[in-house]
């Protein structure tokens, strides 16, 4: 007896999964209200939104600095405003001011008498009527007055005059996006902000790493900004997503430090079917295709949904056909033996 009920398991298990890849006669369902619909292609599978920013890679902004660090600062700009080039940002006042200016003075001065004791010594080196030690010398002292003089110079073009040999202006090298600060880089060098410039923002989210790594873009409405750049945190459990800039897309009108939810994007072309089409059977989503006077069970995965309808996976065998829209559960029954609804 219980070799006849495993025997009859076996068939029915059988005869059940034959039943999800045979055809059906569309003329042999008779009466049945039939309906099809043709899929719809979806070139990219929207993912659900998440919490994003406007902000900047470390590193992009141009930042602010000066060989000394003043006793008073007065910022002229609210922070995170938009500037344009050569806008007054900071007030700075101190003997550090006045000092800086002497300290350049006296550099143009070093300079210039080493740039004519090289002059002057050129020509002696080329009949080598000068030895090599004394020329070494010569030549050290001149391009190290040399680079210290351009570097004060650099300096003193983020500076305007404020009337007051104790003060001045630091201006804005570039049209962007203010952001003060305060850190001591060494001895001789002090940062007193980063200006961003337009096209340095970008969107970035943080996702799962095994999301994170299938998703090509991400959107807010109409803006689309591919995804430019990839971090790995929390020992690559979770990796943060940048975007390119948002000067990229016209559509994007965002602005540093908005909060938004950004939709992440998979470039894994989908179909969109009606939800009516796909049944569910051992495990398996399934929808009826049309093909010719016959319906075929064709095995379908779903990824979610887009505008009110299924979204499966793309399918080749549901591409350039119809799928069944209606009395599907009809149809399955019929096709695992158990009749009609």
């Amino acid at each position: 007896m219980k070799l006849f009920f495993s025997f009859l398991l076996l068939v029915l298990t059988v005869s059940s999964a034959s039943a999800q890849t045979q055809r059906i006669s569309i003329e042999s369902l008779g009466r049945l209200s039939l309906n099809f619909a043709a899929p719809q292609i979806v070139p990219s599978v929207p993912t659900p939104a998440v919490n994003g920013e406007v902000s900047y890679l470390p590193g992009n902004g141009y930042q602010l600095v000066l060989p000394f660090r003043v006793l008073q600062r007065q910022y002229l700009v609210a922070p995170q405003a938009y500037v344009s080039a050569n806008t007054p940002l900071v007030k700075l006042s101190g003997s550090e001011v006045h000092h800086f200016y002497e300290m350049l003075r006296a550099q143009k001065e070093i300079y210039s008498q080493a740039e004519q004791r090289y002059q002057q010594n050129l020509p002696l080196f080329k009949s080598k009527s000068i030895n090599q030690q004394s020329w070494q010398a010569i030549t050290d002292h001149y391009f190290a007055s040399k680079l210290e003089l351009g570097h004060l110079e650099h300096a003193k073009e983020l500076l305007q005059s404020a009337n007051d040999d104790d003060a001045a202006l630091l201006i804005s090298p570039v049209a962007g996006v203010f952001i003060p600060a305060g850190e001591q880089l060494d001895t001789e060098a002090f940062v007193y902000g980063e200006v961003i410039e337009q096209d340095a923002l970008r969107l970035k989210v943080q996702l799962p790493s095994q999301l994170a790594d299938k998703i090509s873009a991400l959107t807010v409405g109409s803006c689309h900004l591919e995804v430019a750049y990839r971090e790995r945190l929390n020992k690559g459990l979770v990796s943060r997503l940048w975007s390119a800039s948002v000067t990229a897309n016209d559509e994007c009108e965002l602005m540093y430090a908005d909060s938004m939810m950004v939709t992440p994007v998979i470039e894994q072309a989908g179909l969109a079917i009606p939800a009516s089409s796909v049944y569910f059977f051992e495990d398996q989503y399934y929808a009826l295709a049309k093909d010719g006077a016959e319906l075929l069970p064709v095995a379908v995965t779903v990824l979610g949904r887009h505008e009110g309808q299924l979204l499966i996976a793309d399918n080749m065998a549901l591409k350039n056909s119809q799928v069944l829209t209606s009395s599907v559960s009809a149809v399955q029954g019929l096709l695992l033996g158990l009749g009609g609804e």
